[in-house]
Protein backbone atom coordinates (compact mmCIF):
# COMPACT_ATOMS: atom_id res chain seq x y z
CA UNK A 1 0.00 0.00 0.00
CA UNK A 2 1.45 2.99 -1.10
CA UNK A 3 2.19 5.71 1.78
CA UNK A 4 1.47 9.93 0.75
CA UNK A 5 4.75 11.96 0.47
CA UNK A 6 3.36 14.19 3.13
CA UNK A 7 3.04 11.45 5.68
CA UNK A 8 6.57 9.86 4.38
CA UNK A 9 8.31 13.17 4.95
CA UNK A 10 6.91 13.45 8.53
CA UNK A 11 7.45 9.76 9.37
CA UNK A 12 11.15 10.45 7.88
CA UNK A 13 11.73 13.89 9.93
CA UNK A 14 10.75 11.88 12.85
CA UNK A 15 12.74 9.10 12.79
CA UNK A 16 15.84 10.90 11.78
CA UNK A 17 15.41 13.12 14.65
CA UNK A 18 15.26 10.35 17.29
CA UNK A 19 18.24 8.72 15.33
CA UNK A 20 19.98 11.85 15.82
CA UNK A 21 19.16 12.31 19.56
CA UNK A 22 20.46 8.70 20.18
CA UNK A 23 23.58 8.91 18.76
CA UNK A 24 24.19 12.06 20.49
CA UNK A 25 24.22 10.56 23.73
CA UNK A 26 27.58 8.70 25.28
CA UNK A 27 28.09 5.39 25.51
CA UNK A 28 25.25 2.98 27.51
CA UNK A 29 28.03 2.86 30.82
CA UNK A 30 30.13 6.02 30.29
CA UNK A 31 29.33 7.17 33.92
CA UNK A 32 26.95 5.59 36.25
CA UNK A 33 23.52 7.55 36.45
CA UNK A 34 23.35 9.66 39.33
CA UNK A 35 19.32 8.64 40.22
CA UNK A 36 17.75 5.73 38.46
CA UNK A 37 14.18 4.55 39.89
CA UNK A 38 13.32 3.38 43.29
CA UNK A 39 13.75 -0.14 43.97
CA UNK A 40 14.06 -3.13 46.32
CA UNK A 41 16.15 -5.87 45.45
CA UNK A 42 16.18 -8.99 46.55
CA UNK A 43 18.19 -9.77 50.00
CA UNK A 44 20.27 -12.77 49.00
CA UNK A 45 22.33 -10.51 46.21
CA UNK A 46 26.25 -10.06 45.93
CA UNK A 47 27.73 -6.96 45.54
CA UNK A 48 30.60 -6.27 43.56
CA UNK A 49 32.14 -4.37 40.85
CA UNK A 50 31.02 -6.47 37.16
CA UNK A 51 32.99 -6.19 33.80
CA UNK A 52 31.68 -7.88 30.98
CA UNK A 53 34.07 -9.62 28.58
CA UNK A 54 31.73 -11.34 26.46
CA UNK A 55 28.76 -13.51 26.14
CA UNK A 56 29.70 -16.25 28.44
CA UNK A 57 32.41 -14.74 31.06
CA UNK A 58 32.49 -12.08 33.34
CA UNK A 59 34.84 -11.09 36.17
CA UNK A 60 33.41 -10.01 39.65
CA UNK A 61 36.27 -7.91 41.61
CA UNK A 62 38.93 -9.01 39.29
CA UNK A 63 37.61 -12.97 39.66
CA UNK A 64 36.24 -14.18 36.65
CA UNK A 65 32.72 -16.17 36.47
CA UNK A 66 30.69 -17.78 33.86
CA UNK A 67 27.08 -16.15 33.11
CA UNK A 68 24.11 -17.78 32.98
CA UNK A 69 22.69 -18.67 29.00
CA UNK A 70 19.66 -16.55 30.25
CA UNK A 71 21.14 -13.93 32.55
CA UNK A 72 19.18 -10.86 33.07
CA UNK A 73 20.95 -7.37 33.68
CA UNK A 74 18.93 -4.54 34.52
CA UNK A 75 20.08 -1.18 34.55
CA UNK A 76 19.54 1.72 36.95
CA UNK A 77 16.88 2.48 35.41
CA UNK A 78 15.90 -0.97 35.69
CA UNK A 79 15.60 -1.54 32.08
CA UNK A 80 16.67 -4.97 30.47
CA UNK A 81 20.53 -4.30 28.88
CA UNK A 82 22.39 -7.44 27.03
CA UNK A 83 25.72 -8.26 28.29
CA UNK A 84 27.90 -6.89 25.29
CA UNK A 85 25.89 -3.34 26.54
CA UNK A 86 28.10 -3.05 29.64
CA UNK A 87 31.52 -1.92 27.99
CA UNK A 88 33.36 -0.64 31.86
CA UNK A 89 33.30 -1.85 35.17
CA UNK A 90 30.41 -1.28 36.84
CA UNK A 91 28.71 -1.57 40.53
CA UNK A 92 26.70 -4.26 40.60
CA UNK A 93 24.20 -6.76 42.38
CA UNK A 94 24.02 -10.06 41.65
CA UNK A 95 22.72 -13.58 42.15
CA UNK A 96 24.17 -17.05 41.00
CA UNK A 97 21.72 -19.98 40.25
CA UNK A 98 22.80 -23.44 41.43
CA UNK A 99 25.51 -23.86 39.14
CA UNK A 100 27.41 -20.83 40.24
CA UNK A 101 27.34 -18.71 36.97
CA UNK A 102 25.79 -15.30 37.43
CA UNK A 103 21.95 -15.29 36.48
CA UNK A 104 20.64 -12.11 37.92
CA UNK A 105 22.33 -8.41 37.58
CA UNK A 106 21.19 -5.48 39.04
CA UNK A 107 23.37 -1.95 37.83
CA UNK A 108 23.59 0.11 41.15
CA UNK A 109 23.03 4.27 40.83
CA UNK A 110 25.59 5.80 42.55
CA UNK A 111 23.09 6.41 45.34
CA UNK A 112 22.31 2.71 45.70
CA UNK A 113 26.59 2.18 45.62
CA UNK A 114 26.95 4.39 48.23
CA UNK A 115 24.89 2.32 50.34
CA UNK A 116 26.30 -0.73 52.54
Amino acid sequence: MPVDPITAAIVGTVVGSMIQEISSLPGPYASVPVEGVPRLLPENTIRGDMMIHDLATASVNGKPMPLAPGVQIRDPFNMVVLPLQISALVPVRYQTDVSGAISKVWILSQREAAQP
